[in-house]
């Protein structure tokens, strides 16, 4: 398996093309449908699947399910986000219109690629953290040494911190490969992560 990262848009959010074959699968396209389209490359893309519905990584997904023909997969917690009126930059206004298959917690298979989907609400009400093999996609909740924001529309820091515990029990050997920033693992997130470390930190976390 090989994944291909790139930080698109105003707000470097990480999008992943996870390649087995000549297949993908494509993480969080977040802007410039045409950049997410040279990470594919010349495998043959199956579905987007998205961790969360923030604007910053969704917006290129009508560019490029339009363009491959391909669904969309998304929980059903964040729909609202689809239609709420937030201040943001103008070119993030789009959202997108795609119709989205509903992402639940549990075993997703497309393709060759088999996805434990896990719900970790907190920085939205349908974050979720997506699991291939020793892969985490963990979007906005989980970052090298700190945890995704709750300020913003549906979120709550008492699901956060119970998503936190969750992660405490997870295998730490497990890959962490974030929406923004750069790759860590839950080994030295346990060790180091002050909200990990404490769950409560998420009470005096903005």
């Amino acid at each position: 398996m090989e994944i291909v990262k790139k930080p698109l848009g105003l707000y470097k959010t990480n999008c992943y093309v996870v390649k087995e074959g000549d297949q993908s699968i494509v993480i969080d396209p977040g802007f410039h449908a045409k950049r997410v389209g040279e990470m594919i490359g010349h495998t043959t893309p199956l579905a987007v699947v998205l961790t969360h519905g923030h604007c910053d990584h969704v917006c290129a997904v009508d560019g490029v399910c339009d363009y491959y023909h391909i669904p969309v997969y998304m929980n059903k917690g964040d729909e609202e986000l689809l239609h709420a009126k937030r201040r943001m930059p103008s070119a993030y206004k789009g959202l997108f219109q795609t119709p989205f298959i509903p992402l639940e917690e549990g075993t997703l298979q497309i393709g060759p690629f088999t996805i434990e989907v896990m719900a970790t609400p907190g920085h939205s009400a349908g974050s979720m953290v997506l699991r291939i093999g020793d892969d985490l996609f963990t979007g906005d909740t989980l970052f090298k040494g700190t945890v995704g924001t709750t300020n913003n529309y549906n979120g709550n820091k008492d699901q956060l911190k119970a998503t936190l515990e969750k992660i405490r029990t997870w295998n730490p050997n497990w890959r962490v490969h974030p929406g923004h920033a750069e790759d860590t693992t839950i080994g030295e997130e346990l060790t180091t992560n002050p909200f990990l470390l404490d769950t409560n930190e998420v009470f005096r976390h903005k």
